[in-house]
């Protein structure tokens, strides 16, 4: 069994505890240790069956045990970005995949991410460090995605697609084949990308169609 931390007690974090416990139903893999998070007001307090043990500072003691390994459960990629370099001595970073969820034997995939039930993950794509690969998405063959993307609900990601660092793609978008997607891209909820992206570009949709902007 692995010791594992949850960092983010909220609403990531508690569906954290959901794909973890599905593991070890399969296989006991994980012993969770508890939470922690930067709001100080949370420390001491259970959350979702854990104790949050205090905030990510206390990374800075765990760095020294190979035993002790962290997700972190965090929707928006800058904060993960954030707390990764906020603590580069801590290097323990596990990738969670759900029983559920479909990773060809190809696929490169980067320490810190998480991949829910019902996700595909296809052949020959290179994935990012701590990305977040929600519910029901799908990234098809030959992509290649930044660290800290953020892959919603009902996310398609057609073939040969490139996303930069950081982009965040919300519940329900589709992006084209061969399209590329720069840093920190934000494609709206059910937005379709038709046209490649520049770094801090924001895909919407607006009047029942889809706009592009910047």
């Amino acid at each position: 069994m692995k010791n594992i931390i949850i960092i983010g007690a909220g609403d990531l974090g508690k569906e954290l505890v959901w794909l973890i416990e599905d593991i070890n139903k399969r296989k006991p893999s994980y012993l969770i240790l508890g939470f922690l998070d930067d709001d100080e007001a949370k420390t001491g307090k259970e959350f979702f069956g854990y104790k949050i043990l205090g905030t990510t500072e206390k990374l800075n003691e765990m760095k020294s045990d190979p035993h002790i390994l962290a997700v972190i459960a965090i929707q928006d990629g800058d904060i993960r970005r954030k707390i990764v370099e906020a603590h580069r001595d801590f290097t323990s970073w596990e990738t969670i995949i759900h029983p559920a969820a479909t990773v060809a034997p190809t696929v490169s995939l980067g320490k810190g991410s998480i991949i829910f039930p019902q996700v595909t993950l296809s052949v020959d794509s290179c994935l990012g460090e701590f990305g977040l690969y929600y519910i029901n998405s799908t990234v098809c063959n030959d992509c290649v995605l930044g660290d800290y993307v953020s892959v919603m609900t009902g996310v398609s990601v057609s073939e040969h697609v490139s996303i930069g660092e950081g982009s965040y793609l919300a519940a329900g978008c589709c992006v084209y084949p061969h399209k590329a997607i720069g840093k920190r891209v934000q494609v709206a909820v059910g937005a379709t990308v038709d046209k490649n992206c520049a770094d801090g570009a924001e895909v919407t949709g607006r009047n029942g169609g889809f706009s592009l902007f910047k």
